[in-house]
């Protein structure tokens, strides 16, 4: 149940400025309360102190939506320009397998700004560029192999991203796990920061985490009953375990956010500038 799959169905010149080096045109909080605006109806049983307050939650509210709209035109420009077509570039060099869902690559607008601004809400004190971090799967891709060629393949691609300049994030190999069989990596485009995923299947382990999704989500929704959660698992058993598992694919090692220190100072395009 805890298994990281990132499942969901919804669809320039790499640039050296961060997203809070340009803020959007939005009023200056006042900060004497005699200098807000007209006061209203609603405003006649407050305080100065509570409409300066209340005028000033709205003008944060609008320029952290201003600016995480900028977030998401930033990862769908780093996307386009960036990152799909490395990946292409990396497709072409083996014709025995294939990107499936390539449609699929990018994250929702709606979805990735609703991500972003509950992190933003829940950690007030949280960069903006940070609250995009914690979204390691804004872009993301699936490579499907044959059974007999998986592993020799999956080192070769591994190989290929490295050779493409992208940085190893983490590797997680879930071919013994009983309710998703798969691996999925994720890799940092160095000169953004940007983290996006890499999933590589086989034709059996991608269609089976299709079949599952519906059962996925409902396991980490928290409101689902624990009845049905049970019924969600059994059911993710039952389909994986029909998967067969690739000769070697159980060998591959994970690895695990090895960069993080290397890149904890580091100003790129998804951090905010102080």
């Amino acid at each position: 149940m805890g298994i990281d799959r990132h499942v969901e169905d919804d669809t320039g010149p790499r640039a050296a400025d961060s997203l809070g080096s340009v803020p959007p045109d939005l009023p200056d909080i006042p900060n004497d309360p005699a200098r807000l605006p007209a006061a209203g109806d609603r405003a006649a049983d407050q305080t100065p102190a509570e409409r300066f307050a209340e005028y000033k939650a709205k003008v944060e509210a609008e320029y952290r939506q201003e600016a995480v709209d900028r977030g998401c035109d930033r990862v769908r420009e780093i996307e386009q320009t960036v990152v799909t077509p490395a990946m292409l570039r990396i497709e072409a060099q083996d014709p025995d397998r294939r990107l499936a869902g390539l449609e699929n690559r990018l994250k929702g607008r709606e979805r990735l700004a609703e991500k972003v601004t509950a992190s933003l809400e829940e950690q007030p004190d949280l960069a903006l560029g940070d609250a995009f971090a914690m979204v390691k799967d804004a872009i993301r891709y699936t490579f499907q192999y044959s059974e007999e060629k998986y592993s020799a393949a999956v080192h070769a691609d591994c190989a290929r991203l490295d050779a493409a300049g992208f940085e190893r994030f983490d590797r997680r190999n879930s071919w013994e796990h009983e309710e998703y069989k798969g691996i999925n990596s994720r890799w940092r485009e160095p000169e953004s920061g940007l983290i996006f995923e890499v999933q590589f299947h086989t034709h059996a382990s991608f269609e089976a985490k299709q079949l599952t999704h519906p059962a996925y989500e409902k396991l980490r929704s928290p409101g689902t009953p624990k009845a049905e959660q049970e019924a969600a698992a059994r059911f993710q058993r039952e389909v994986s375990a029909k998967v067969p598992v690739p000769p070697g694919a159980t060998e591959i090692p994970d690895y695990r956010d090895s960069l993080r220190g290397a890149h904890a100072n580091k100003d790129h395009i998804l951090r905010d500038r102080q």
